[in-house]
């Protein structure tokens, strides 16, 4: 079964310049890095990150001075990609990603984007994301009633066991048809996807 976040299963926490969750998630003694103005929010909620990465053009100069961090200017990549090069260098992930939501809409097209391709999850309360890619099959245990959006981005085809409105082979596809605030009738749900890309936002 698949545990929405047992901290065991990661090894860091990467902050994205958007939206943050409440301190209390963070008191899990796991690493904080920060891409770039992340760094900014933290410090003002009073947590201080590992490290800062980015080209480092957002985060306040006083804290440049006094946070460590990594300076890549290359504008080839984003903040955000140059953070989970880093993670994979130093084997942090899979990562839980907060941070993703928040801000301009691009940039929040373009986090969602980079996600999707990653094993690594998603916290947006009240919602939790995550990637099921091809050929894989999930559990979930969740209460029952819970919520849940199922989007397959570009498209997908998927199978679904303990949801009240049930997928059966159904294709999914964005733009195109989603199934948006479905709802669990079982305690396990099970979800197959047999071909494509699904992005699974649960809400807690």
């Amino acid at each position: 079964m698949t545990k929405l976040i047992d901290f065991s299963n990661y090894k860091s926490i990467l902050c994205l310049d958007g939206a943050l969750p409440n301190t209390l998630f963070f008191r899990c003694h796991l690493p904080i890095i920060a891409a770039d103005g992340a760094a900014n929010t933290l410090m003002q909620m009073g947590i201080r990150p590992d490290i800062v990465i980015g080209d480092l053009d957002s985060i306040s100069a006083p804290l440049r001075h006094q946070l460590p961090s990594l300076h890549f200017p290359d504008q080839n990549y984003c903040d955000f990609e140059k953070c989970l090069d880093y993670l994979e260098k130093k084997q942090w992930l899979p990562t839980i990603i907060t941070g993703i939501n928040g801000g301009y809409l691009d940039h929040v097209l373009n986090n969602v984007n980079l996600f999707l391709h990653t094993k690594n999850l998603c916290y947006a309360p009240p919602l939790i994301g995550l990637s099921i890619q091809e050929n894989e099959s999930k559990e979930f245990v969740l209460p029952t009633n819970t919520k849940l959006s199922v989007l397959g981005i570009p498209s997908a085809i998927i199978s679904s066991q303990g949801l009240r409105w049930e997928l059966d082979h159904y294709a999914l596809a964005f733009p195109g048809k989603t199934s948006c605030f479905n709802r669990t009738v079982s305690s396990v749900i099970r979800l197959t996807v047999h071909h494509g890309n699904v992005f699974l936002l649960i809400y807690e």
